[in-house]
């Protein structure tokens, strides 16, 4: 037998024995699966005031790292308002914020009609209360004393009149009628008298319990009114809920003014992973990050994976939120980096599986 025709006939074997081994090795040897793809720098929280085009304000506080709103707020205005951001001075010399500082204010023309409109009603409702519980003025008293006197002497000689008259219908001088006409009119003499009188109290006392009632009452609904007004004028002081920075600038796309303030004591990177990808990625992964800018590697770990699908460039697409172990600058913030997700210890017959699903899956 030649040498060709042995070495053609052992080689089949040979091959067998190397894939043979090849498939052992793959069952018996692990390395971890990676994936690699690119994600978002953010900061760990962010709190922003917006304006609409209709002129209300909202203001949202995201918390990047954990995924979730924590606050959200609108503030509306009247259609025709003419309403307007006002960012404190000393802000844009240092926009370096603490919590609860003073980022600037909203300026609303209708609210502070309303608000000084208010204020002149209660200085009105609370002068009328003043002059009903102090009475009148004196040249006002002394007239009402006048009425009065001049009342009393109506009286005094109506009464002479009506006991004459007394007198004269015992003597049958006057008749039955008569008579009681002048008795009438002794009486309307007396309730004029007594309706002097007690204008004459009430003017120097300030008696009036119906109009002091009606007033106090009025005061009342005015000032509870202020008071709402002058809660709803605190929302208009815009404060910081964060320590941070801060960022100003206008949505290119709608036009929108942006106010926000970057809390980067801690860092987030918003990251894409393909589906078939997901199942292999669990919170506490290793990730690897590298920043072009900074020209530097970085470490950190998955915090969640979120479960909502998106198709993005034709791919479906899921994104995980990953919290950096390191500081970076503030340039970094919203630049692309490069990801690596260190996933599950595979065999490298699994690792082969998993590309060749990964290929026939695009």
């Amino acid at each position: 037998m030649s040498k060709s025709s042995v070495i053609s006939s052992l080689w089949p074997i040979g091959l067998m024995i190397i894939l043979a081994g090849i498939y052992f090795a793959s069952s018996e040897y692990t390395t971890h699966y990676a994936i690699h793809t690119r994600g978002i720098v953010l900061p760990g929280k962010v709190w922003e005031l917006q304006r609409y085009a209709d002129g209300n304000f909202i203001t949202l506080l995201k918390d990047n790292v954990n995924g979730y709103t924590d606050h959200y707020n609108v503030t509306e205005f009247s259609r025709g308002d003419v309403v307007e951001f006002q960012l404190l001075k000393a802000i844009e010399e240092n926009p370096l914020v603490k919590k609860g500082d003073t980022v600037g204010f909203i300026r609303s023309n209708e609210e502070q009609r309303k608000y000084r409109q208010l204020l002149d009603e209660l200085e009105v409702l609370q002068s009328e209360l003043l002059f009903f519980t102090t009475g009148l003025k004196p040249e006002d008293i002394d007239v009402s004393r006048e009425k009065m006197k001049l009342a009393e002497q109506d009286l005094n000689t109506e009464v002479l009149l009506f006991r004459r008259n007394q007198l004269l219908f015992q003597d049958s001088v006057i008749s039955q009628r008569e008579y009681e006409v002048f008795e009438n009119i002794l009486r309307l003499k007396e309730a004029e008298l007594h309706v002097k009188s007690a204008e004459f109290q009430s003017a120097i006392t300030g008696d009036k319990p119906e109009q002091e009632l009606l007033i106090r009452s009025k005061i009342l609904q005015t000032s509870n009114q202020l008071e709402i007004l002058r809660e709803r004028l605190n929302y208009f002081t815009i404060l910081s809920p964060l320590d941070g920075i801060i960022k100003k600038g206008v949505d290119l796309l709608t036009d929108r003014m942006q106010i926000s303030v970057w809390d980067t004591s801690r860092l987030a990177v918003t990251i894409p992973i393909e589906v078939i990808d997901k199942k292999h990625i669990i919170p506490g992964n290793i990730v690897t990050f590298y920043s072009q800018s900074e020209k530097a590697q970085m470490s950190g770990k998955v915090v969640s994976v979120d479960n909502t699908v998106k198709q993005i460039n034709n791919k479906q697409i899921v994104f995980a939120t990953a919290e950096l172990d390191d500081h970076l600058s503030l340039e970094t913030m919203e630049e692309l980096v490069e990801v690596k997700i260190t996933a599950d210890e595979i065999t490298l017959k699994e690792y082969f599986i998993r590309m060749f699903n990964k290929t026939i899956s695009r």
